[in-house]
């Protein structure tokens, strides 16, 4: 569904304003824009640490990856990985209304808690770009927005790395979490595709979309940068089903 015109005025207007916390209307800590409040930040399950590299979640036992990523048949095409929260509670609220509400606004508030979260690693790794997962033209004109690209530009603004939306996504997918694993992978075959002309010889890439589930997804998009030249693909997620 298109975005009202109301929305829209809305939208724009806290992106450049002091308003109430995005989450639940409550008067945020700092009064920052679109800071989420305190009594929100507490109901967010964020991942802990030691981080799954294969998706972004908690480690479950003793080995290097989660019990989820043990059970792939092949490992992830990615070096490492970095998830901010669970995809339940008030994190799935969060992810749903920036989503599925017309709240592209809440690119800032989910581009902070990024930072604050993985900041520190993100840095370490280097990255010289971040690419954003691209949605196809259809559901994107319906949405009027990629929330995947809206929460990149917001935190690539504020951890300094450039943004570029360089993959491009040629096949109609549908609804991909309505599919089992396997349905998965075969329809993303040739989801994806990059301009020839891109030079990405010793690029460290920085791959990022808003959920992490089987990885279907964000695997094809990898292997897309990586046949274009990129040295190494890592992934930024803001939840995971696990």
């Amino acid at each position: 569904m298109m975005i009202s015109l109301k929305q829209f005025l809305i939208s724009c207007i806290r992106k450049i304003i002091p308003l109430e916390c995005p989450l639940c209307g409550n008067t945020t800590n700092d009064g920052a824009p679109n800071t989420l409040c305190r009594d929100c930040l507490a109901q967010i399950e964020f991942i802990q640490p030691p981080y799954c590299p294969g998706c972004g979640g908690t480690l479950d036992g003793i080995f290097e990856m989660c019990s989820d990523c043990m059970k792939e048949e092949a490992r992830r095409p990615w070096k490492n990985a970095f998830t901010i929260f669970r995809m339940r509670g008030a994190g799935r609220e969060l992810v749903h209304a920036f989503k599925y509400q017309s709240r592209p606004d809440l690119a800032r508030a989910l581009a902070a808690l990024a930072l604050m979260r993985c900041g520190e690693a993100i840095r370490h790794e280097a990255f010289d770009l971040i690419v954003p997962v691209p949605l196809h033209w259809w559901r994107k004109m319906r949405r009027s927005y990629n929330q995947a690209e809206e929460f990149a530009r917001a935190f690539g603004t504020i951890a300094k790395i450039p943004v570029r939306p360089l993959l491009k996504r040629k096949k109609w997918t549908g609804q991909q979490s309505r599919l089992t694993r396997k349905q998965r992978i075969s329809n993303l075959k040739g989801a994806f595709f990059i301009n020839r002309s891109t030079n990405l010889k010793k690029r460290a890439i920085l791959l990022v979309d808003d959920v992490m589930t089987t990885g279907s997804t964000l695997a094809a998009a990898a292997e897309t940068l990586l046949k274009a030249g990129a040295e190494k693909v890592c992934i930024l997620t803001l939840a995971r089903r696990q």
